[in-house]
Protein backbone atom coordinates (compact mmCIF):
# COMPACT_ATOMS: atom_id res chain seq x y z
CA UNK A 1 0.00 0.00 0.00
CA UNK A 2 1.41 3.07 -0.87
CA UNK A 3 1.24 6.47 1.21
CA UNK A 4 -0.67 9.10 -0.29
CA UNK A 5 1.31 12.02 -1.92
CA UNK A 6 0.01 14.96 1.12
CA UNK A 7 1.29 12.00 3.65
CA UNK A 8 4.54 11.87 1.95
CA UNK A 9 7.99 13.17 3.64
CA UNK A 10 10.48 14.43 1.96
CA UNK A 11 13.32 12.32 0.86
CA UNK A 12 16.68 12.93 1.87
CA UNK A 13 17.62 11.98 -1.92
CA UNK A 14 15.40 14.47 -3.09
CA UNK A 15 18.14 17.28 -3.51
CA UNK A 16 20.77 14.49 -4.41
CA UNK A 17 17.78 13.23 -7.13
CA UNK A 18 16.89 16.74 -8.40
CA UNK A 19 20.91 18.30 -8.70
CA UNK A 20 21.28 15.36 -10.77
CA UNK A 21 18.25 16.20 -12.94
CA UNK A 22 18.22 20.07 -13.33
CA UNK A 23 22.45 19.62 -14.11
CA UNK A 24 21.66 16.74 -17.25
CA UNK A 25 18.76 19.34 -18.29
CA UNK A 26 21.46 22.24 -18.33
CA UNK A 27 23.96 19.94 -20.32
CA UNK A 28 21.66 19.51 -22.88
CA UNK A 29 20.30 22.52 -23.23
CA UNK A 30 24.18 24.06 -23.27
CA UNK A 31 24.94 21.57 -26.47
CA UNK A 32 21.93 23.09 -27.98
CA UNK A 33 23.17 25.05 -30.79
CA UNK A 34 19.73 26.70 -31.57
CA UNK A 35 20.01 27.64 -28.10
CA UNK A 36 23.42 28.34 -27.50
CA UNK A 37 25.93 29.23 -30.60
CA UNK A 38 28.85 27.24 -30.16
CA UNK A 39 31.05 30.44 -31.01
CA UNK A 40 29.42 31.09 -26.72
CA UNK A 41 30.72 28.19 -25.57
CA UNK A 42 33.62 29.13 -23.77
CA UNK A 43 32.37 32.42 -22.30
CA UNK A 44 29.01 31.09 -21.23
CA UNK A 45 28.11 27.55 -21.52
CA UNK A 46 31.50 25.96 -19.85
CA UNK A 47 31.18 28.78 -17.26
CA UNK A 48 27.58 27.44 -16.53
CA UNK A 49 28.21 23.51 -16.90
CA UNK A 50 31.12 23.78 -14.66
CA UNK A 51 29.42 25.54 -12.39
CA UNK A 52 26.34 22.91 -12.56
CA UNK A 53 28.70 20.15 -11.89
CA UNK A 54 30.40 21.64 -8.88
CA UNK A 55 27.29 22.52 -7.22
CA UNK A 56 26.26 18.74 -7.61
CA UNK A 57 29.82 17.79 -6.52
CA UNK A 58 29.57 20.10 -3.59
CA UNK A 59 26.11 18.34 -2.50
CA UNK A 60 27.15 14.73 -2.81
CA UNK A 61 30.40 15.56 -0.60
CA UNK A 62 28.46 17.29 1.94
CA UNK A 63 26.22 14.45 2.18
CA UNK A 64 28.80 11.84 2.32
CA UNK A 65 30.47 13.08 5.62
CA UNK A 66 28.95 11.88 8.41
CA UNK A 67 29.08 13.84 11.25
CA UNK A 68 30.61 12.88 14.69
CA UNK A 69 32.25 15.80 15.81
CA UNK A 70 32.30 19.47 14.88
CA UNK A 71 35.15 19.40 12.43
CA UNK A 72 33.18 16.89 10.64
CA UNK A 73 30.10 19.36 11.03
CA UNK A 74 31.95 22.19 9.45
CA UNK A 75 33.11 20.52 6.91
CA UNK A 76 29.72 19.19 5.80
CA UNK A 77 28.81 22.59 6.50
CA UNK A 78 31.22 24.34 4.16
CA UNK A 79 30.00 22.38 1.36
CA UNK A 80 27.26 23.21 1.51
CA UNK A 81 27.60 26.48 1.48
CA UNK A 82 29.60 26.08 -1.57
CA UNK A 83 27.02 24.71 -3.44
CA UNK A 84 24.73 27.01 -2.47
CA UNK A 85 26.61 29.70 -3.32
CA UNK A 86 27.06 27.77 -6.71
CA UNK A 87 23.11 28.24 -7.19
CA UNK A 88 23.77 32.54 -7.31
CA UNK A 89 26.33 31.89 -9.69
CA UNK A 90 24.21 29.77 -11.36
CA UNK A 91 21.50 31.89 -11.87
CA UNK A 92 23.54 34.36 -12.47
CA UNK A 93 24.87 32.86 -15.40
CA UNK A 94 21.06 32.14 -16.25
CA UNK A 95 20.23 35.67 -16.37
CA UNK A 96 23.45 36.39 -18.85
CA UNK A 97 22.13 33.87 -20.62
CA UNK A 98 18.44 34.94 -21.04
CA UNK A 99 19.19 38.09 -21.84
CA UNK A 100 21.75 37.05 -25.05
CA UNK A 101 20.13 34.23 -26.51
CA UNK A 102 16.91 32.81 -27.93
CA UNK A 103 15.37 31.26 -24.95
CA UNK A 104 12.00 30.70 -24.81
CA UNK A 105 9.70 32.21 -21.97
CA UNK A 106 8.69 28.75 -20.98
CA UNK A 107 11.85 26.98 -21.19
CA UNK A 108 13.59 29.71 -18.65
CA UNK A 109 10.62 29.44 -16.39
CA UNK A 110 11.23 25.54 -16.35
CA UNK A 111 14.77 26.28 -15.53
CA UNK A 112 15.18 28.77 -13.00
CA UNK A 113 12.24 27.00 -11.43
CA UNK A 114 13.71 23.97 -11.23
CA UNK A 115 17.17 25.43 -9.75
CA UNK A 116 15.04 27.62 -7.35
CA UNK A 117 13.25 24.20 -5.91
CA UNK A 118 17.22 22.73 -5.74
CA UNK A 119 18.29 25.86 -3.57
CA UNK A 120 15.19 25.52 -1.37
CA UNK A 121 16.11 22.07 -0.22
CA UNK A 122 20.00 22.85 0.05
CA UNK A 123 19.13 25.90 2.49
CA UNK A 124 16.39 23.25 4.21
CA UNK A 125 19.10 20.93 4.67
CA UNK A 126 21.44 23.08 5.30
CA UNK A 127 19.24 24.74 8.30
CA UNK A 128 18.22 21.32 9.40
CA UNK A 129 21.84 20.38 9.93
CA UNK A 130 22.73 23.22 11.89
CA UNK A 131 19.51 22.85 14.03
CA UNK A 132 20.39 18.94 14.54
CA UNK A 133 24.12 19.56 15.32
CA UNK A 134 23.74 22.32 17.18
CA UNK A 135 25.30 20.95 20.37
CA UNK A 136 28.35 19.39 18.70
Amino acid sequence: MSVPKYKRQQSKFELINKATAITAYTLKMCSNEKIFPKRYRWCITNKLVDTMLEMGKDIKIANSIKVSDSNDFAMRKAYQTRALAATNAIFNLMDVAYGMFDIEDSTIDYWTGAMLEVQTLLKNWRTADIERYKDI
